[in-house]
């Protein structure tokens, strides 16, 4: 009987012991992203591999690739990103300065010439939209300021969220648009 009992309270032990919850995956690799705004519903981010900087577009000219994104749900880790070649093109970057209005990019891990006063983390996944974490409080402050090339608009980060010329703002999200038809178009 003393057997069975103390075989009992072990068994107890190691099955209160295995039900310890464990913290979720945080990071997820091969997400891409969206852009959803006026005229924008639903465009995917691309790399611009001359100025390492972020776009959005319908059409991209050749000398923009798209992008794979590693992110962290949590906000503690920086976002990185590759290219359809596998390169990895760095860590994601907001200059978020007081009334900054300036574009979103990529440091590289191979440069010694990264731009200065970049927030490289802090950016999680809320119900899907991409934000920015500061002093806890949820920001997101994409704006896509349109380029010389149609259909084609910089990602950019409005710390302030004020009105800028030639731009309008933008919801990141990982979903994708319904259909391909719906691209371009609201």
């Amino acid at each position: 009987m003393y057997l069975s009992k103390t075989f009992f309270v072990l068994h107890l032990l190691t099955a209160l012991g295995s039900a310890v919850p464990h913290s979720k995956r945080t990071v997820t690799s091969g997400i891409q992203l969206y852009a959803y705004g006026t005229n924008i519903s639903g465009l995917p981010l691309y790399y611009g591999n001359s100025d390492g900087l972020v776009y959005i577009a319908n059409n991209p000219p050749s000398t923009y690739s798209n992008l794979t994104w590693t992110v962290d749900s949590t906000g503690s880790l920086p976002w990185n990103a590759t290219i359809s070649n596998s390169s990895q093109v760095g860590t994601f970057y907001i200059v978020n300065d007081n009334s900054t209005y300036a574009s979103a990019g990529f440091n590289s891990q191979n440069s010694t010439t990264n731009v200065t006063g970049t927030t490289t983390s802090g950016f999680a996944l809320f119900g899907g939209q991409v934000v920015f974490i500061d002093d806890s409080i949820y920001e997101a402050q994409f704006w896509a300021q349109t380029t010389v090339t149609a259909d084609v608009w910089s990602l950019k980060w409005n710390a302030e969220g004020t009105s800028q010329e030639n731009s309008t703002p933008v919801v990141i999200k990982k979903t994708a648009p319904a259909s391909s038809s719906s691209a371009g178009s609201q």
